[in-house]
């Protein structure tokens, strides 16, 4: 009787784990204990293979690759599985059984909740709609991860995946009713649209497109936007943000508006609000911030760390500086200071910078220094520090390398940034760029970063007021115009890095080329092989090829030419160059502490420089070829597999182009020139290449620009590349 009754209890218990239930009760399911459920899908693809499943109780993922990704939005279905978990979101997994009872069905109308993360939470994988939302960087571009969103009744974020429908398209400029799933990740709450039908304009009256500046001098720049329908043009601006005392009033009545702002001092930065009546109601964008044309020298003094292949230098030969001079050079830097000096470093272990820095003090002037909370910064305690310190961003990296001197005085200006800890290995050892830019304008926008991190305006920090990674506010100016150089200037995690980044490697037309230490992107990843594809001629080299997520083997077998560095030292740069060898595109460098990761989208602090000037492209273009040509990871070199080595000359060539081969025995070996859009332009083949020749191409014929010439032996190809003049 006792065996009947313990086999009687079983079943019963059995029957239960496996009955039917609504979903409600399903989500109190122990780990692993199997269930049943029936619910609308009120998601497809847009969020990958996972479903989300609603009822009239709650809702819950599903999360069976084969499976549920075959669901569409509508659908009615059962499923039977087990109940799991991923990242603190728990879910359907493992399913044993699933029915499509239906199609076509009317989804659950959404609940109306705000962005606070408790009623996000609360609402977990249901549908719901959050009204009368901002998005964090309005105006600029969707891109895949996170992007904060705020309503009246909270702040929290969405999410987006890589492919998203839509990444790459603009956030809107006005509040927004935003409906999606509400879902997490590691216990922080996130909304999860599904397309842009989930974006719903919240007013009949709004910006299309934010104020743009343009028209840029000493004394004044246009600002430009649109609306959608017609109204009236109106500009309130000065140089508080809290207090834009000064109006001009255009009036009329269109949907294109410009205003011409002038009478303003050089080298200052401005806040501007565009406002546009259109009869009835104001719509007005958020307040921007732009900096006039500065009166410094401008002068932009590039350096690399190690050797550069002034061979191909078309305008200015770029400078390699041996690390002893390098540091004395930022050294030297530090003691002109004269009243201000700000410094913000991942790292540092330089004993000798910190001694510099006191003795500026000690000189009176007024030294601040932010330092990354997660590095050693050893230097900070060998040389007791006379000025105050700010550690910052425990929760990411603090990852910025910039020295900001004498902000307030336009001929000593000067901003110093670029990929470079300041630390021996940095220094000596890892390949890197830092540039000595002398421009007031752009010391003042890098001070306005600066001082949010501090959280003070004074010589000590604000410590309550400090704002580092995702608390930062977008703040600083975009646009300069250094010497007659447009300068884009970004911060990460505030200001859209990646999207700018994006936008630059498509404008590519005949060439790009990068060296970056950590790259992850997917979007940044498309960027190349979309242009590859397009007949762009890319190269780039990764250091850190095995990081997760990274994008060298899928670039690779995209066709793109990869090089891995597996050579003492790291490519510690972070640099792009968008069309070198077109002076009549729009030649693009892409420099500064922002390796293509999430982390440095989202959560570092970061600074990245746009600098669009083909003399700047060439200096680059001779670093990376230098780099190119050292790294024999990934490409074998003829010297090592056939005893065949070339060297070229002159480069730059006007006619007769020198081939001076060194050979073992080769029988034989085909030469070809390949313009920038890859196609072959001239060929030849010699035979029976024994000992040391020189071997002679008339390249008279040629259009000026730049050409690689290629050696196939056996099968196995090496290049060089020459500029033609």
């Amino acid at each position: 009787m006792k065996k009947l009754f313990t086999i009687l209890s079983i079943l019963a218990f059995a029957n239960i784990t496996f009955a039917q239930t609504d979903i409600a009760n399903a989500r109190t399911f122990a780990q692993g204990q199997t269930l049943t459920v029936t619910g609308i899908v009120i998601n497809n693809d847009d969020l990958g293979p996972i479903r989300y499943i609603q009822d009239g109780t709650a809702g819950i993922p599903v999360y069976a690759p084969g499976t549920s990704d075959t669901w569409n939005e509508g659908d009615n279905v059962t499923v039977t599985g087990e109940m799991g978990e991923f990242n603190g979101l728990i879910q359907i997994t493992n399913p044993t059984a699933s029915t499509i009872n239906s199609t076509g069905n009317a989804l659950p109308t959404p609940t109306v909740v705000t962005a606070s993360s408790t009623q996000l939470a609360s609402h977990e994988a249901e549908l719901v709609t959050i009204n009368s939302i901002t998005f964090a960087n309005p105006g600029g571009t969707f891109t895949n991860g996170t992007l904060t969103i705020t309503s009246s009744g909270g702040t929290s974020q969405i999410y987006l995946r890589s492919g998203h429908p839509i990444v790459g398209t603009t956030i809107p400029l006005t509040p927004v009713n935003l409906t999606g799933v509400a879902s997490q990740f590691s216990g922080t709450p996130q909304l999860l649209p599904r397309n842009a039908v989930d974006i719903d304009i919240a007013s009949a009256f709004y910006l299309t497109t934010l104020p743009e500046q343009s028209a840029m001098t000493q004394t004044g720049f246009d600002l430009s936007w649109n609306t959608n329908v017609a109204s009236s043009t109106k500009i309130v601006y000065g140089t508080d943000p809290t207090n834009l005392s000064q109006t001009l009033d255009i009036g009329g009545s269109t949907t294109s508006h410009t205003a011409a702002i002038t009478g303003l001092t050089a080298g200052t930065i401005y806040y501007a609000q565009a406002i546009s009546n259109n009869g009835t109601t104001d719509a007005t964008s958020t307040v921007g911030t732009y900096a006039t044309v500065s009166t410094s020298s401008g002068e932009i003094d590039i350096h690399f760390n190690f050797p550069v292949d002034n061979s191909i230098a078309t305008i200015d030969s770029a400078n390699h500086a041996i690390p002893a001079h390098l540091e004395a050079k930022i050294i030297f830097k530090i003691n002109q200071a004269q009243s201000t000096l700000d410094m913000c470093a991942y790292n540092i272990n330089r004993n000798g910078i910190v001694t510099a820095l006191n003795a500026a003090v000690n000189r009176g002037v007024v030294v601040r220094y932010i330092a990354s909370s997660s590095t050693l910064n050893s230097a900070l305690q060998n040389v007791q520090p006379q000025f105050s310190v700010l550690k910052g961003n425990a929760n990411a990296l603090m990852h910025n390398k910039f020295i900001l001197i004498d902000r307030d005085n336009a001929n000593r200006a000067e901003v110093i940034m670029g990929s470079m800890n300041f630390t021996q290995q940095n220094i000596s050892n890892d390949f890197n760029n830092v540039l000595f830019i002398k421009d007031q304008s752009l010391a003042r926008g890098y001070t306005l970063e600066f001082e949010e991190m501090w959280g003070s305006t004074a010589a000590t920090p604000g410590i309550f007021s400090a704002k580092f990674g995702d608390l930062k506010t977008k703040n600083t100016p975009k646009k300069y115009l250094i010497n007659n150089i447009p300068v884009e200037s970004y911060f990460s995690p505030t200001d859209g890095t990646t999207a700018a980044i994006s936008a630059a490697l498509q404008t590519a037309d005949a060439d790009l080329e990068f060296a970056i230490l950590s790259f992850t992107r997917n979007d940044l990843r498309d960027d190349i092989i979309n242009a590859h594809n397009a007949g762009v001629q890319c190269r780039g080299i990764i250091e850190n090829i095995n990081d997760q997520g990274g994008e060298f083997a899928t670039l690779q077998m995209a066709g793109v030419q990869m090089l891995d560095h597996s050579a003492t030292g790291d490519i510690h740069h972070k640099y792009a160059i968008i069309d070198e060898a077109d002076v009549n595109s729009d030649p693009i460098v892409i420099t500064g502490s922002h390796n293509w990761s999430s982390n440095a989208e989202a959560n570092n602090d970061e600074n990245t420089l746009i600098i669009h000037d083909a003399a700047i492209a060439n200096i680059f273009a001779q670093e990376f070829n230098a780099r190119w040509i050292g790294t024999t990871t990934g490409t074998p070199t003829m010297s090592t597999l056939t005893g065949f080595e070339t060297t070229i000359f002159p480069n730059p060539v006007q006619e007769i182009l020198n081939i001076k081969i060194n050979s073992e025995n080769v029988n034989e070996t085909t030469i070809s020139i390949i313009d920038i859009t890859g196609k072959t332009v001239q060929t030849e083949i010699l035979n029976n290449i024994q000992g040391e020749t020189t071997h002679q191409v008339n390249v008279a014929n040629l259009s000026q620009g730049t050409y690689f010439v290629t050696f196939n032996v056996n099968g196995i190809l090496t290049f060089e590349k020459i500029v033609k003049i």
